[in-house]
């Protein structure tokens, strides 16, 4: 009887888990196993109580994003196969929360173009650098060194467009996606579609994307069958449930009614509806070895699971201490992760902010002492959320620099001053809440794309071909990435269509898109 066992129960180890359970037949085995005692890793909704009303606290992720990319329909096809469909909330792409994003500059808010019409009255303070950042590049041939695989975004964006268009714009969309300075963030890694049109022409970025885009599509030949595949399912799912496609087409963004524990409690129960996993919760990992033709899984509270193939979505330095000294992995043990400070705040009234609007970012050039990385307007955002109850709801984003002990005091402190300082809200909160989030968000640093080709190859040494990797350290941090890529090693890597072949090594690591997705 072939066993899979799945390492962490994040959305990540969820997902794949849930994909195995669909492709794989009755007889095989799936086993998740995770260290706490609740599934759905940094995915948490709270319901609190403001002024006498039931809010929602989100502590981890919040929205989603629409769209026709690959991991934005990856992401809502899950819905739809969860039956979600009735529990989605929307933000029209007409609404303020679409329309409306700030970055908060020289002690003001200030809105920033969405397109041509939003022109008209003229740049804010905050990306004026942008029209002399264009000409930059325009104007400069290339000056990249051949010899050097990657740089910074803060080294790219000043050498190509001017440091104050990293300083104002650039730095606060990395800080808000990643809680990290654009000094340290890999630009190879995260900005490749533009580092590359640097990197393999000479007449700058604007002008090479073209080029980088004629190049992708080439390159993206191959997946043709597969796209073509996606497309008739798609097309297929849109006939069943026409209502429901309708409505995200319609939409910017979406969540759930009762906030992003919904998914991860709906991926629990679909699991432990399946008759063949099992979902072991409470005792961590100690040890990966193998033993006749098997991966041995132990655990601390003594139990060991035997499995003929591990995936792995433990975050990425967990992983190479559960396979001993022998074969060490440097880059995985260097991924560093950031931590923040997520504070959730409800007044009891509405309108509390000064501006309507999805929120705004704040850049490396308007940090203060608080930290403040950036602030969402979470009742403007989706308002079918406050099931009409006469609340506002914020949450203020805090970085917290490597060795910081911040403390739920001091993190709400912070955000009580943020608030003051760029809003303007002197009345008291009727609920807050401080969650301090450690580690919890991967930092894809100079350097990146290099270490995760060694991670590759290290992986694909472990228990003899026998170990696969997804998460947010590998494929993106964002959850319908990390859908994609559990969607994707299930469905177009693992080799599970020959039952009589399930106990044999898969000899796949799960990075071999992803890396190969970086090559030059």
């Amino acid at each position: 009887m072939a066993g899979f066992t799945v390492l962490g129960g994040g959305i990540s180890g969820l997902s794949t888990a849930w994909y195995l359970a669909q492709r794989l037949p009755r007889t095989a085995t799936i086993t998740v196993i995770e260290a706490s005692d609740r599934l759905g890793g940094w995915v948490r909704t709270e319901q609190r109580t403001a002024g006498g009303a039931a809010v929602l606290a989100e502590k981890g992720p919040r929205t989603l994003r629409t769209g026709t990319s690959r991991e934005a329909l990856a992401m809502l096809e899950l819905v739809d196969d969860l039956d979600l469909r009735d529990s989605v909330v929307t933000a029209a792409r007409t609404s303020a929360a679409a329309r409306n994003r700030f970055i908060y500059y020289d002690g003001e808010l200030n809105r920033m173009p969405t397109g041509i019409a939003s022109l008209i009255g003229g740049l804010p303070p905050a990306a004026r650098c942008l029209a002399s950042g264009v000409w930059r590049d325009l104007t400069t041939r290339s000056t990249h060194d051949g010899s050097n695989t990657d740089e910074s975004i803060h080294s790219f964006v000043g050498r190509r467009f001017g440091t104050a268009v990293d300083d104002n714009l650039a730095s606060a969309v990395m800080r808000g996606i990643y809680a990290a300075d654009t000094r340290d963030l890999s630009a190879r890694a995260l900005l490749f579609p533009f580092w590359l049109a640097d990197r393999t022409g000479s007449t700058g970025v604007l002008r090479g994307l073209a080029r980088v885009a004629k190049l992708s599509r080439a390159r993206n030949a191959v997946h043709a069958q597969r796209d073509l595949a996606e497309r008739l399912s798609h097309a297929e799912r849109r006939r069943r449930n026409p209502e429901f496609w309708d409505t995200v087409d319609a939409a910017s963004m979406y969540s759930f009614g009762d906030g992003m524990q919904t998914l991860a409690d709906a991926l629990t129960t679909a699991l432990r509806a399946c008759p063949n996993v099992r979902v072991l919760t409470g005792s961590p990992v100690v040890a990966l070895r193998t033993k006749d033709n098997c991966a041995e899984v132990a655990l601390a509270d003594g139990q060991t699971v035997r499995a003929h193939h591990v995936i792995s979505a433990l975050p990425a330095p967990r992983l190479a201490p559960l396979l001993g000294t022998a074969d060490p992995s440097e880059s995985l043990a260097s991924m560093s992760y950031a931590s923040v400070a997520v504070v959730n705040m409800a007044y009891a009234a509405r309108n509390v902010t000064p501006v309507d609007g999805f929120g705004y970012l704040v850049p490396r050039a308007s940090a203060t002492q608080s930290g403040a990385l950036g602030v969402v307007f979470d009742s403007r955002a989706l308002p079918p959320q406050d099931r009409g109850a006469a609340v506002e709801r914020l949450t203020v984003m805090l970085g917290l620099p490597s060795g910081t002990n911040a403390t739920v005091a001091v993190a709400e402190e912070a955000a009580l001053q943020t608030v003051r300082e760029h809003l303007r809200i002197s009345q008291a909160p009727a609920d807050m809440d401080a969650t301090i989030a450690t580690h919890c968000i991967p930092t894809y640093t100079v350097g990146y794309v290099d270490r995760l080709a060694d991670i590759h190859a290290w992986v694909s040494r472990q228990l003899n071909g026998r170990l696969s990797v997804v998460g947010a350290a590998y494929g993106g941090p964002a959850v319908p990435q990390c859908v994609l890529h559990a969607r994707d090693l299930v469905h177009r890597h693992l080799r599970l269509d020959d039952n009589t072949a399930l106990e044999a090594p898969q000899n796949v690591t799960g990075l071999e898109e992803i890396v190969r997705g970086f090559d030059l």
